[in-house]
């Protein structure tokens, strides 16, 4: 299990204010909110790129800040909204690169670590683009082949920053649909979103977030209301029920 007890960080004038919240083995969270709302901070603070001043994130009890990089590594890997490589990597080697901390500092990759690579291409049916030039690829499969970069640290928890930003729909569904397979699997999951209507669909809980702090937490059909969602937008919209979920509309009067 991940938690987060407390978290707090600041920079300028913005600050994220004792977040607490935790996420179960096998469990999707996703934080939910508009642009600048703070999500990719708390994620980012979360994982350790930006530095709680206090001890806040804890997995098995044990304090993820405090571990060993590469024991860190092995406990959760990160997916960035978007990476670019300093020179033109192949996929194969994109995902490799997911290791660097597990070798030591002169210590090239072996054939082993080639192969656990490729098996996470082949995961995400991406084995066919091994030998492509990262750079070439669209941006659904370069949003796979750095989910396949954390999985190849066979992580217990995963962090995804808006991996859906940049995606047609298609590639949102197939990058949101394996992110809830391998949670299936036992890996647990944590999403940035601004798109409520995606969160009803992949996420088992929702946390509402606006200006730094979570506003409400729980599952879609216990926080995604039309009066909440309203305080953390700022426009008023329709909920519907259909088939189990809950889609969000703008009202009317927001398009007129």
């Amino acid at each position: 299990m991940l938690e987060v007890r407390g978290l707090s960080f600041s920079y300028g004038d913005f600050s994220i204010e004792k977040v607490t919240f935790e996420v179960g083995r096998g469990e999707v969270v996703i934080l939910l909110g508009p642009n600048g709302s703070g999500k990719t901070t708390m994620l980012k603070a979360i994982y350790g790129l930006l530095k709680p001043k206090e001890k806040c994130v804890f997995i098995d009890g044990k304090d993820f800040h405090g571990l060993p990089i590469r024991e860190r590594a092995r406990l959760a890997g990160y997916v960035p909204q978007s990476h670019t490589p300093p020179f033109p990597y192949t996929v194969l080697e994109v995902v490799v690169t997911g290791l660097a901390s597990q070798l030591g500092p002169f210590e090239s990759p072996r054939n082993e670590h080639y192969e656990k690579a490729l098996e996470k291409l082949r995961l995400l049916g991406l084995e066919d683009f091994k030998d492509r030039p990262y750079t070439q690829l669209s941006g659904g499969q370069m949003q796979l082949v750095l989910i396949a970069r954390a999985l190849i640290q066979e992580p217990r928890v995963l962090l995804l920053d808006e991996p859906t930003a940049h995606l047609d729909f298609k590639n949102q569904v197939k990058v949101l649909g394996i992110v809830r397979k391998l949670a299936q699997e036992g890996i647990s999951a944590i999403i940035t979103l601004h798109d409520p209507n995606l969160a009803s669909i992949y996420s088992d809980r929702i946390a509402l977030v606006k200006e730094g702090k979570i506003m409400a937490i729980g599952r879609p059909h216990e926080v995604l209301r039309e009066k909440t969602l309203r305080d953390v937008y700022g426009v008023p919209v329709c909920v519907i029920e259909f088939n189990g979920f809950r889609l969000i509309l703008p009202r009317t009067e927001v398009i007129l």
